[in-house]
């Protein structure tokens, strides 16, 4: 059983939570202990966390447990786990009852390892063991959202009344659930049966749900091509940084600029008379190809829709960019 050592800070039933969630998430025994090596750390630290230690899948641990979730950034509590790391010979995990999706995704970013009882474990240093004891699940936890779940999700956030037609219009019944479970990985949806049927729901607010995602986002464009002569049919849909100037303050770029989805190219090139040319000088008009459909997401648009550009440009290195794909969900609208 757990060493009932706590400080007066910490919920008597936090170690008891922390360990049955971690049993639960990784199929196995844990057993968690106090840490006695908290009197060599910083008095900050050791006046800060609560310790809790013991072996998770084959590796050792150490809890750090933090009775004020609100108080420390994100940056701030991967330097804690970096100063302790050096008294501790193992994973120091940061743990607490609570932290908003925002700080979690930040602290994915960072790296930084951490568990909240009955919400989320992440911990990077243990991924070859975590997927082994995720057997269950198709796939290990990916690194990024593939094309289909990238649009599931933001289909989701753009259409929730109708969250399903147009995907099974575009993708197989297979391919959506794929993209489902992939997004029920990252915590994104959650899966619930109800009968014969599978019931969706969001884990979080729309806006939240996107902080949580923007680690995984991928750039829905996965290639350009420079283009001159023909003309650019009215069903094609204005992209890029065009599209993101036609949404906030940005200037527009000295050329117009298009989607469409990768498989289209050759045929619609054809058909519309297009010429591709080497250099950007010598063209008219810019064509993204994208990993999806962007008609799946705006189908009656005639811009691309506008988490897609947040996904495109939200760590894009000029700043002015990345300030204007912010700002498209601060809108409010999608």
């Amino acid at each position: 059983m757990l060493d009932k050592y706590q400080q007066p800070h910490i919920p008597t039933d936090f170690s008891e939570r922390l360990n049955a969630y971690i049993e639960n998430t990784l199929h196995q025994p844990v057993r968690l202990d106090h840490w006695s090596g908290a009197t060599g750390l910083p008095v900050f630290l050791s006046q800060r966390y609560d310790f809790l230690t013991g072996m998770v899948s084959s590796q050792r641990c150490l809890f750090a447990i933090d009775p004020d979730a609100d108080c420390p950034t994100p940056a701030e509590i991967a330097r804690h786990l970096a100063l302790i790391e050096r008294a501790f010979d193992g994973i120091v995990i940061y743990a607490a009852q609570r932290l908003s999706a925002d700080r979690r995704a930040r602290l994915i970013t960072k790296g930084a390892p951490f568990v909240i009882p009955g919400n989320q474990l992440y911990i990077p240093q243990l991924a070859l063991d975590l997927r082994e004891y995720f057997r269950a699940r198709p796939k290990p936890r990916p690194e990024q959202l593939s094309p289909v779940a990238q649009a599931v999700l933001f289909h989701h956030l753009l259409h929730p009344t109708n969250p399903g037609k147009a995907l099974q219009d575009s993708y197989s019944e297979m391919s959506v659930w794929r993209a489902y479970e992939e997004l029920r990985q990252l915590d994104l949806v959650e899966v619930t049966k109800h009968g014969r049927n599978n019931r969706i729901a969001l884990t979080a607010d729309p806006r939240h749900l996107i902080d949580m995602a923007r680690p995984y986002l991928r750039n829905p464009a996965r290639g350009q091509k420079n283009v001159s002569a023909g003309s650019i049919a009215p069903h094609i849909m204005q992209a890029g940084e065009a599209a993101l100037a036609e949404f906030t303050n940005l200037s527009p770029p000295p050329l117009p600029v298009y989607a469409v989805h990768y498989k289209d190219w050759g045929s619609m090139a054809g058909e519309l008379g297009l010429t591709e040319v080497e250099f950007v000088e010598d063209a008219n008009s810019v064509i993204e190809l994208w990993h999806y459909d962007p008609k799946i997401l705006a189908p009656e648009g005639v811009t691309v829709d506008r988490l897609s550009l947040h996904a495109q440009f939200w760590n894009h290195p000029d700043e002015r960019v990345a300030k204007s794909a912010e700002d498209l969900l601060e809108q409010g609208s999608w």
